[in-house]
C-alpha cells in the first residue's frame, strides 16, 4: 500500500487559511486604533494652526531631559 491511499481527501486552501489570518490582524489592527483614539482624545489640543497631543507623562520625561530637541 502506497502512502497516497492511506490519504483522506481533505479541502486544503492555504490561501485561504493565509487570508482569514490576514483578516482577523487587520481587524485587530482596525480595533486596536480605534481603541487608542478615544483613549487619547482626552490628550488632544486643538489650537488654531494646529492639532497637539499633550499627554502628560511624555511632557513631564520632556521636561526632565531638557526639552525636546530641535
Amino acid at each position: 500500500m502506497s502512502s497516497k491511499e492511506k490519504r483522506v481527501y481533505r479541502n486544503r486552501h492555504p490561501w485561504k487559511t493565509a487570508l482569514t489570518v490576514f483578516l482577523i490582524v487587520i481587524a485587530l489592527l482596525i480595533v486596536l486604533a480605534i481603541t487608542v483614539f478615544f483613549w487619547f482624545r482626552k490628550y488632544i489640543v486643538y489650537t488654531d494652526q494646529e492639532i497637539e497631543l499633550q499627554v502628560p507623562w511624555l511632557e513631564e520625561a520632556w521636561e526632565s531631559d531638557g526639552g525636546m530637541p530641535k
